[in-house]
């Protein structure tokens, strides 16, 4: 029987430190010196909200933290789940209390959808940073981007029908691989995690996510989804040579699986043939739930649902190849 798994609402000293950036023994010294007294003692023990976190990051702006990770998920074939698991992935690191960006990088706006918010109702969206007009770009990523309303942690950059007309216009203009890249380069430094959900296909919406990103994640739902991946990893080789930092293959995740299949098995035994150590040990089943609270604009990893178990356990393996792979 799955537990059912609460939000984390407060923090130990080990977890604390980690999501700040420092070491355990740094953030004792803050508190002893008096510049991080927790809200919360029991016995010798500290414990650290929320709204402590918060507090201390404005602190500690400035000093060193570590560097954000941003994370493309990309797959060319349409329908494995990439938008569903970008939600849930994100929401499960911002309730471990990371500070989580969401960039809505696909014209059809299904994550903006499924986090609550509609294209029609936008003044503006990633298609004005880019600029889907001939004049060019008329907004700066900062100014586009609000705070989700399920999580304090989650923040989104939306998107609009208009970026498919921005990756038009953006084709005929110099550097359009990396016009992405740099608009992030403003607000990198505030999230920890930048998750970009990508369009299914390998033009440039989706160049311009993987360029801009410290590595690629890919969600696979069967057989046909694996068929274009040997593809995905050579543009993801191309883009690594035009990217200004290295480009990681974070991994290969299997999304909407019947556990105990033999084709769920044969699936994972072709997909870890691909990717090797890089195959996510996390397989996320399929669940009539999970569809239902993508459609009610509820994501499931807000629930406290046995269904929302598996997200966590991504997001604490995502969070352990990133360490490894990239040192943050």
């Amino acid at each position: 029987m799955a537990v059912r798994r609460r939000p984390i609402e407060n923090f130990t000293v080990t977890q604390a430190a980690n999501v700040l950036g420092i070491s355990p023994e740094t953030l004792r010294r803050m508190d002893r010196r008096g510049d991080a007294a927790p809200s919360i003692r029991e016995g010798k023990r500290r414990i650290y909200t929320a709204e402590d976190l918060g507090r201390l990051r404005e602190m500690l702006s400035g000093r060193k933290r570590k560097a954000t990770t941003a994370i493309a998920l990309v797959n060319q074939k349409g329908g494995v789940g990439k938008t569903t698991i970008t939600i849930n992935l994100a929401g499960a690191l911002a309730t471990q209390g990371y500070r989580v960006l969401i960039v809505d990088f696909d014209p059809q706006a299904n994550c903006s959808f499924g986090l609550g918010v509609l294209w029609n109702d936008l003044e503006a969206s990633v298609a004005d940073v880019l600029g889907y007009e001939v004049s060019g770009p008329t907004r700066q990523i900062a100014q586009i981007i609000r705070p989700a309303a399920q999580h304090p942690n989650l923040f989104l950059a939306p998107s609009h029908l208009n970026l498919a007309a921005a990756e038009m216009v953006v084709q005929n203009t110099m550097g359009r691989e990396m016009k992405l890249d740099k608009a992030l380069d403003e607000v990198r430094a505030d999230y920890d995690f930048i998750l970009v959900d990508s369009p299914p296909s390998l033009g440039l919406l989706s160049i311009n996510a993987m360029v801009a990103s410290d590595a690629v994640l890919i969600p696979i739902d069967g057989a046909f989804s694996l068929e274009g991946v040997r593809q995905l990893l050579n543009t993801r080789k191309g883009c690594a040579e035009l990217s200004r930092h290295p480009i990681h293959v974070l991994g290969g995740v299997l999304n909407r699986q019947r556990a105990g299949t033999a084709n769920a098995a044969a699936i994972m035994e072709m997909a870890t043939a691909i990717f090797g150590k890089r195959m996510f040990q996390t397989v996320i089943p399929e669940r009539t739930a999970v569809d239902g609270s993508t459609a009610a604009r509820a994501p499931i990893v807000f629930s406290g649902l046995p269904e929302a178990e598996p997200y966590h356990a991504l997001a604490e393996e995502v969070i352990s190849s990133v360490v490894e792979i990239t040192g943050n």
